[in-house]
């Protein structure tokens, strides 16, 4: 029997609500499967190359240092794992966790291309299989829009925290600037679009990536979000806002 492929979903205008709930995971799972194999290439484009040092910036104020037990949450291809564990020694651990195998498979292939030792898990972030105060540091980037259920994601990585752990939360930015703000979202409506279609052949999952990051929290609700959970919340704008870090430390 021939398998056939499940059919595309819409593609999403601006007027549709974004997906919520249990169809936002399914959603999501079928977007990265779809994308994974363009999603490094797709990074640097629709950054314009400053991906990799946003990721960097985030390692180096996270202060993520050697002999650390590391969790990268929504590993994703494993660009912050890769990073982190180029700064750990045989003391320290990086396990890098998504619920989607086709990107783990990639972060894999990465690992193995520049020799690091990396542990792999395939789960969910709003569930983590980890006991509390596992981790030194928790980092995630540029996925908490993604989380089914973003309190719920949240709780979980500062759970298996230590006390004094961080949580480096990487995202999407919002320029404070209006004007830089109002070209940012264009280029997510076309730019983002253009360059999803040239290196996939599709429009849907980039459209839903660029809605997803207009829709998201500003940088004053993330830091309340975080603070509910009692963690102590510093925020940095990156690039003139185009990118937002985060990090909490948990008492």
């Amino acid at each position: 029997m021939i398998p056939v492929e499940a059919p595309e979903p819409p593609v999403m205008r601006r007027s549709v609500p974004l997906p919520v709930g249990e169809e936002k995971r399914s959603f999501v799972q079928r977007l990265f499967t779809r994308i994974a194999p363009r999603y490094d290439w797709f990074n640097r484009l629709a950054s314009l190359g400053l991906d990799q040092g946003w990721r960097a910036q985030a390692i180096e104020r996270g202060t993520i240092r050697p002999g650390q037990q590391v969790l990268d949450v929504c590993t994703g291809t494993g660009d912050l794992a890769v990073l982190c564990a180029r700064r750990r020694p045989a003391a320290g651990t990086v396990v890098g966790m998504d619920m989607n195998g086709a990107m783990l498979t990639h972060a894999q292939r990465k690992q193995r291309a520049l020799g690091l030792t990396i542990g792999w898990i395939q789960g969910e972030a709003e569930s983590l299989p980890f006991s509390e105060g596992t981790f030194d540091r928790v980092v995630i980037g540029f996925s908490t829009r993604n989380l089914t259920h973003l309190m719920g994601g949240l709780r979980e990585m500062v759970r298996v925290l230590r006390p004094q752990g961080r949580l480096v939360i990487l995202e999407t930015g919002y320029p404070a600037n209006p004007v830089l703000r109002a070209a940012y979202q264009t280029f997510l409506f076309t730019g983002v679009r253009l360059i999803g279609f040239l290196l996939t052949g599709r429009t849907w999952p980039f459209t839903y990536l660029a809605r997803s990051v207009r829709g998201f929290l500003t940088p004053e609700q993330m830091v309340e979000r975080l603070q509910r959970l009692r963690t102590q919340v510093e925020y940095r704008p990156l690039s003139h806002g185009l990118a937002s870090l985060f990090i909490a430390t948990k008492a």
